[in-house]
């Protein structure tokens, strides 16, 4: 009875991984993370970093009130537009590309 209820989980997990790995279980959206000026340039402005400067007040400024998309499409397409850098190791003076999105 053991090994066919491990036989049982086995193909269970199997399955879920094949499924997981080929369909996936999230749903695909069908909207780019970063809004797009024609085909491939994605709408940014470069921002100089000043002292008490988050990504999130920069982005909500720039956007001139809250943003239309999630805190982490942010974060991802920040460190898209900037790579190599971090979003919470932003450094005082430097001029980073902030991501400008469609309302």
């Amino acid at each position: 009875m053991k090994k066919w209820l491990l036989v049982c989980i086995a193909v269970l997990v199997g399955y879920i991984a094949y499924r997981d790995l080929t369909t996936g279980t999230l749903p695909a959206s069908s909207e780019p993370l970063i809004a797009e000026e024609g085909i491939s340039s994605p709408v940014y402005k470069t921002v100089k970093i000043k002292a008490g400067d988050t990504l999130l007040s920069i982005a909500e400024r720039e956007q001139q009130g809250p943003l239309p998309v999630s805190i982490d499409t942010l974060i991802r397409d920040f460190e898209k537009l900037n790579p190599g850098t971090k979003a919470n190791a932003l450094q005082i003076g430097k001029a980073y590309k902030i991501p400008v999105y469609k309302k």
